[in-house]
C-alpha cells in the first residue's frame, strides 16, 4: 500500500521525555525532547494497578489507560492486575500483558511492517486561526477513508445561509447546496482508492473563499485488513471506552483520521483523559483550534482529577501549544509552566 495521502500528512515522535526550551515566533514554550518513540501500541484497559517504566525514566510509575507505548517501555501489572494493549500492528491481536512479572513492550507487540501514523506532529498553522469568515472542513481532512459514503462536515460561519459542497476527482464532479453544515456524499458517483485521491471544497454564499480539503480512499487489500482488525476489536471482551481506544489507535495507526475523529467526537462523555488528548490531537492536525483547547482542557481537568502526571504534562504541552498559535501570549506561557513542572515530576 502507498501510505502517502493525497496531500502529505508527516507525524512525528511521541513527546514523554526531559522538558527542553524551543523558540517559538514569539515566546520560548517548554516543549519535551523526543526519546526516539518508536509507537507500538496502547494501553487501552487496565484492571487493578498497572506500572510503567519508559526508557528514559530511572523507575517504574503507575499509568493510566491510554497511554501511548514506545519500544524500550516496560509494561508490569501488579498480581492479579489485568492490562490489554491495542499493538499498532493491525495484524496483531490484543495483547493481554503477563501480570507481576516485567514485560517489554516490543515482546507483545512487534513493529509494524507498514508506516504507522501518530497525532504528535508539532501544531503549525498552515492556515489563519482567527478566520471564521471560511467554512473549516472537519471532515474528511487529509485522510483515508473506509466508507464510499462519508459524512462531510464543516464549520459554520456567521451569517451563511447555504453552502455549496463539491466532491471532485478521478470521474467525479458532484455538486451539492445546502443549509447545513454535514451532508453524507450518496455514493454514486463511488468513490474510488485512485492514487491522486479526492478534493473537497465547501464555499459559503456570505462571501469569502471556499475552504479546501483532500481525501482518499483505502485501497481494497487494507480496508479488509483494517476491518478484521475492527471486528476482533469489537468481539473481544472489553468495556465500551476501551473498545473505543483500541477502535481509536487502529484508525489513527491507518491514517483513517475521519473514522477516528467521529469515533472519539461520539465519546466525548468519557472520564479517560486519553479520549479527549487524542481528539485534541485530531482538531489541533487539521487548525481547529477552538476545539483542540476544549479538549485539552478536558483531558487535563481529568488528569488532575485522576492524577495522571503523565497526561497532565501532555495536555499542558500542547494548550501552551495552541494558545501560542492563538496569540494569547499570558495562556501559552501558564501552560508551559506547568508543562515544565509536571514534566519534571515524571523525571
Amino acid at each position: 500500500m502507498n501510505t502517502r495521502l493525497p496531500t502529505v500528512i508527516c507525524f512525528v515522535l511521541l513527546l514523554v521525555a526531559t522538558p527542553v526550551m524551543i523558540v517559538n515566533q514569539k515566546k520560548a514554550i517548554a516543549k519535551p525532547a523526543s526519546n526516539s518513540c518508536v509507537h507500538l501500541g496502547r494501553l487501552v484497559s487496565i484492571r487493578g494497578q498497572v506500572q510503567l517504566k519508559r526508557q528514559n525514566w530511572s523507575n517504574y510509575r503507575s499509568t493510566a489507560i491510554g497511554a501511548a507505548l514506545c519500544q524500550g517501555d516496560l509494561l508490569q501489572p501488579n498480581r492479579g492486575a489485568r492490562a490489554i494493549v491495542q499493538c499498532a500492528d493491525p495484524n496483531q491481536n490484543l495483547w493481554i500483558v503477563p501480570d507481576n512479572i516485567p514485560s517489554g513492550v516490543a515482546s507483545g507487540c512487534h513493529l509494524p511492517t507498514q508506516p504507522v501514523h501518530t497525532t504528535t506532529q508539532p501544531i503549525t498553522p498552515t492556515r489563519d486561526p482567527f478566520l471564521n469568515r471560511i467554512p473549516y472542513i472537519i471532515y474528511p481532512h487529509r485522510t483515508w477513508l473506509l466508507s464510499h459514503k462519508p459524512t462531510l462536515r464543516w464549520t459554520a460561519v456567521p451569517g451563511a445561509n447555504n453552502y455549496v459542497v463539491r466532491v471532485r476527482g478521478t470521474g467525479i464532479n458532484w455538486v451539492r447546496e445546502v443549509n447545513t453544515t454535514s451532508i453524507v456524499y450518496p455514493g454514486e458517483p463511488p468513490l474510488k482508492p485512485v492514487e491522486e485521491g479526492y478534493l473537497l471544497t465547501v464555499e459559503a454564499d456570505s462571501g469569502g473563499p471556499p475552504t479546501k480539503a483532500t481525501f482518499g480512499l483505502l485501497e481494497r487489500q487494507q480496508a479488509t485488513l483494517v476491518q478484521a482488525a475492527a471486528e476482533r476489536i469489537t468481539q473481544a471482551d472489553l468495556t465500551l471506552e476501551a473498545q473505543t481506544l483500541a477502535l481509536a489507535e487502529l484508525y489513527i495507526g491507518r491514517g483513517l483520521i475521519a473514522e477516528a475523529t467521529q469515533l472519539l467526537e461520539a465519546a466525548k462523555g468519557s472520564q479517560i483523559p486519553a479520549v479527549h488528548y487524542l481528539l485534541g490531537e485530531l482538531y489541533a492536525q487539521i487548525e481547529l483550534f477552538p476545539q483542540a483547547v476544549a479538549s485539552y482542557q478536558q483531558a487535563s481537568k481529568l488528569a488532575l482529577i485522576n492524577k495522571d502526571t503523565e497526561a497532565q504534562a501532555m495536555a499542558a504541552y500542547r494548550l501552551a501549544e495552541v494558545y501560542q498559535v492563538l496569540g494569547q501570549e499570558d495562556k501559552a506561557a501558564y501552560w508551559s509552566k506547568q508543562s515544565r513542572i509536571v514534566y519534571s515530576k515524571l523525571l
